[in-house]
């Protein structure tokens, strides 16, 4: 076990942490938030929301928040021993974070697993995020204990033709003179483009790793991380800034830089800051800036 994991076993073990606060009003927020429409049933009839949406709903109502896992060696988040495998998950922005939960490796019927295999850790990852996010943010929490979920109004009325759906044509106002152009209506804004930014943080190489692919590469992590597998998951620029704090926390760890947690968690907002008011390239310079103030 190298130094990094040592020393975040010990602090584990002592419960020392910088605990993430979600606030109550957001938390009942969310609680109440209409998912119906996504939530599943399995073979025993019992419902479920299925992870893809669950990390859609996380980045909608708390998007500089993901899933974490502590881990048992480097690389590796699995605990305990034959018969007795545990995943640790917490939610964390990068700098803060929640306990952890002890979530038990099953099989589809919710039996402990014996022996494992690479496709058994990987499905219990992906249902231990759920639950970890129900049980810190309230999203879907409802379905934990068998309370009705809510379904959003669009579910709830009556299908309508395509026709009737279509968005109604802007009319000149009734007062405009015969021949006279209404003014166009300002234009909507441009969506982000999530894996055109991507492409251009990997390609600057603002933390100067040994060349553009390692850049890259870390800009892939960045994005796992986060439980994303591709630049068109980046919605929007809270999206963008969650994987290049990310990013910037790994290289960090990576070159053994300690940095006062209060000191880092004002650096990671600041650099949030830029991400999402910002440009891209803005966010690139800051980026450099960060790393050169490690230096």
């Amino acid at each position: 076990m190298d130094q990094a994991s040592s020393t975040m076993m010990t602090e584990r073990s002592l419960g020392i942490f910088q605990a993430l606060d979600i606030p109550a009003d957001a938390f009942a927020k969310a609680y109440d938030l209409a998912i119906g429409e996504h939530v599943e049933k399995n073979y025993k009839g019992l419902s479920y929301l299925s992870w893809p949406f669950a990390f859609r709903y996380l980045k909608e109502q708390f998007p500089s928040l993901f899933v974490a896992f502590e881990e048992a060696a480097a690389g590796w988040p699995v605990f305990g021993k034959e018969g007795c495998w545990l995943l640790r998950p917490y939610l964390t922005d990068g700098i803060r974070r929640t306990p952890a939960l002890v979530f038990p490796i099953m099989d589809n019927k919710h039996n402990a697993v014996k022996e494992l295999d690479a496709r058994q850790v990987s499905d219990n990852i992906q249902r231990a995020s759920v639950k970890c996010i129900a049980t810190f943010t309230g999203l879907g929490l409802k379905l934990y204990s068998g309370e009705d979920i809510p379904k959003s109004d669009d579910e709830k009325a009556a299908p309508q033709l395509a026709d009737q759906r279509e968005a109604k044509k802007p009319t000149a106002p009734a007062d405009a003179a015969v021949g006279e152009v209404a003014a166009p209506a300002p234009d909507a804004p441009s969506e982000f483009n999530g894996k055109e930014a991507l492409f251009s943080l990997g390609s600057a190489n603002p933390l100067d790793y040994a060349n553009r692919t390692a850049s890259m590469k870390a800009v892939k992590a960045g994005l796992e991380a986060l439980g994303l597998s591709k630049g068109e998951d980046i919605k929007d620029k809270a999206m963008f800034a969650n994987v290049v704090t990310t990013m910037a926390a790994s290289w960090a760890k990576e070159k053994g830089i300690t940095v006062d947690k209060a000191a880092m968690v004002k650096e990671v907002d600041s650099l949030r800051a830029i991400c999402t008011e910002g440009t891209v390239e803005q966010a690139i310079q800051g980026v450099k800036a960060w790393k050169e103030g490690k230096q």
